[in-house]
């Protein structure tokens, strides 16, 4: 069988930025491949184009440019976030508020978003809500070890953040691959993504947003 719609493959991988020099941002072994469904938009669409048709012994590489994968950069995603946005009964979550830190909050469709502070100012933080790869391009390599039809199983799985499980990396919380609202999951190992530890990941937490 060969990958297409509605496809599930086991897939072991490196993705790395822009090119092979460039950073390593995730990897599955051959020992430790991934499922990947397609067809669900539970991965990024660059997947679904550039392994369309393989199938189980076939090797693989390709680049992304960023409209691909993450987007490109946008400046209006760069926000002023009124400090009274970050307290609880009334009393402000400084810890919350310190640089680099990724904060999940409701935008005005009531979506969840993830952002980082760039900037604490007296009245008000600066927020970066671009994802963090936004701009870049992605160079991935790997291996398909096998290639199935998608169970109803498969469409709730129990870990992963991006890379077939259908908690998408760069969306919100409810798309968990069965369109429902988020729901716990099992996790027992970190976000391949991430670097979230088990216990806080389907939390919000976390630079990919592992919602």
């Amino acid at each position: 069988m060969k990958i297409s719609t509605n496809a599930a493959a086991q897939v072991s991988y490196k993705i790395q930025t822009n090119d092979k020099s460039g950073e390593l941002i995730e990897f599955a072994d051959s020992k430790n491949p991934r499922l990947l469904i397609f067809g669900n938009s539970s991965l990024i669409p660059g997947f679904e184009t550039h392994m369309d048709g393989l199938q189980a012994g076939d090797d693989f590489e390709f680049s992304l440019n960023p409209e691909e994968s993450f987007g490109s950069y946008r400046d209006e995603l760069m926000v002023s976030v009124p400090k009274s946005a970050f307290m609880i009964d009334g009393v402000l979550k400084e810890d919350l508020l310190y640089l680099g830190n990724e904060i999940s909050m409701l935008d005005n469709n009531s979506n969840v978003v993830s952002g980082r502070v760039i900037e604490i100012n007296p009245d008000n933080v600066k927020m970066d809500f671009n994802h963090k790869l936004a701009g870049s391009g992605l160079f991935v390599t790997g291996t398909i070890h096998s290639v199935r039809e998608v169970t109803a199983d498969d469409l709730a799985p129990a870990g992963g953040c991006g890379s077939g499980c259908g908690c998408s990396s760069n969306k919100n919380e409810s798309s968990c691959g069965t369109g429902e609202k988020s729901h716990d999951h099992a996790y027992e190992d970190d976000c391949p993504s991430c670097g979230n530890p088990a216990e806080l990941r389907g939390k919000g937490h976390g630079n990919c947003g592992c919602g």
